[in-house]
C-alpha cells in the first residue's frame, strides 16, 4: 500500500507556492501546512461557524445596540433644543459600551466555547495541528470584531443622523467618527480577550457571565463616580478611562459636551490597554496548554 505522505505535489499547499516541507496528512489525505498560522485558524473558525447560531446572536446584539441608540436619539431629537447637539447624541451610544460590551462578549465567547467541545470539534482542530493558543487567537479575532461592529454601527449612524437633523456641532466631524469607533473597537477587543479566556479556562460558562455583569456595572459607573482613571485596571473600564468626551455643567443646569483637546491620546492609550490584555490572556492560555 502506498504511503499517504508520498507523491505530494508542490502545488498541494494552498497557502504558498513553495513545496510542503513540514506537513502532515490528515484522515482525508489532504496535506496540512504547519506554517499556515493565524489566517488558517481564522478561516477554520469561520468555516466551523458557518450556518451556526453565533451569527444570529451577533446580529441580534447589533440590532439591540442600534435600537437602544435610536430610541435615545429620537427622544433627544424631540426634546429641549439646547440638548440637540451631535456630541451629546453620540455620547449616549458611547456610554453604552462600558455596560454592555462585557456582557455581550461573555455571551459570544461562551457560545464559541460550547461549540468547541460539541461534536468533539476540539479534537478535530488538534488533529489539524492547531494549538490552543492559535484557536484562542482565531476565536478572539472573530468574536472581538463581531462585538466591535455592534457598537461601531450606532457610533457612526447616530452622528450622521444628528447632523442631518440639524443638531449643533462644532469641530472635526470625521475625527469624531474615527476616534469613537477606534476606542469602541479596542475596548471590545480587550473585553473579548478576557471573557474568552474565562470561557476557555472555566468549565462553568455562568461564571463568565457573572463576571461580565459585575464588570459592566462597575465600568459604566466610573464616569458617574468621577473615577474614570480606574478603568485602566480592567477591560470593561477602558471606554470610560479613554472617554474622548468632556462634560461641563452650564449655568442653566445642563451639560455642555466637547471633545478632548487631543482625543488621539485616548485612542493610543486604549490601543495599548487592548494589546496588554490580549497578550496577558494569550499567555495564560499558553501556560495552561504547556501544563497538560
Amino acid at each position: 500500500m502506498r504511503s499517504n505522505t508520498m507523491g505530494i505535489s508542490p502545488y498541494d499547499n494552498p497557502y504558498c507556492n513553495q513545496p510542503i516541507q513540514s506537513s502532515q496528512v490528515n484522515a482525508t489525505g489532504n496535506a496540512i501546512d504547519r506554517r499556515a498560522g493565524l489566517f488558517t485558524a481564522i478561516r477554520m473558525e469561520l468555516h466551523k461557524l458557518k450556518g451556526s447560531s453565533f451569527w444570529w446572536m451577533a446580529s441580534g446584539m447589533a440590532l439591540l445596540t442600534s435600537a437602544w441608540s435610536g430610541a435615545a436619539f429620537m427622544k433627544r431629537a424631540g426634546g429641549n433644543p439646547a440638548l440637540r447637539t451631535v456630541l451629546l447624541a453620540d455620547n449616549e451610544p458611547y456610554s453604552f459600551i462600558s455596560l454592555m460590551a462585557p456582557i455581550l462578549a461573555a455571551l459570544l465567547t461562551s457560545r464559541l466555547a460550547v461549540m468547541e467541545t460539541g461534536g468533539r470539534m476540539n479534537l478535530k482542530w488538534l488533529s489539524l495541528s492547531q494549538s490552543e493558543v492559535m484557536r484562542f487567537l482565531a476565536k478572539y479575532a472573530v468574536a472581538g470584531l463581531a462585538l466591535a461592529m455592534c457598537f461601531i454601527i450606532p457610533l457612526v449612524w447616530i452622528p450622521m443622523a444628528a447632523k442631518a437633523k440639524g443638531f449643533d456641532f462644532a469641530g472635526g466631524y470625521v475625527r469624531l467618527l474615527v476616534v469613537t469607533s477606534l476606542i469602541a473597537m479596542f475596548s471590545s477587543l480587550a473585553v473579548t480577550a478576557v471573557q474568552l479566556l474565562i470561557s476557555m479556562v472555566v468549565a462553568k460558562q455562568a461564571v463568565g457571565l457573572g463576571v461580565s455583569v459585575i464588570a459592566g456595572l462597575i465600568g459604566s459607573g466610573l464616569i458617574a463616580m468621577s473615577k474614570p482613571q480606574f478603568g485602566w485596571l480592567f477591560p470593561a473600564g477602558i471606554s470610560s478611562a479613554a472617554d474622548p468626551f468632556v462634560s461641563l455643567a452650564t449655568a442653566d443646569g445642563y451639560a455642555n459636551v466637547t471633545m478632548a483637546g487631543n482625543p488621539w491620546i485616548c485612542v493610543l492609550t486604549s490601543f495599548a490597554a487592548c494589546v496588554i490584555w490580549t497578550v496577558v490572556s494569550a499567555l495564560i492560555i499558553k501556560v495552561k496548554e504547556s501544563r497538560r
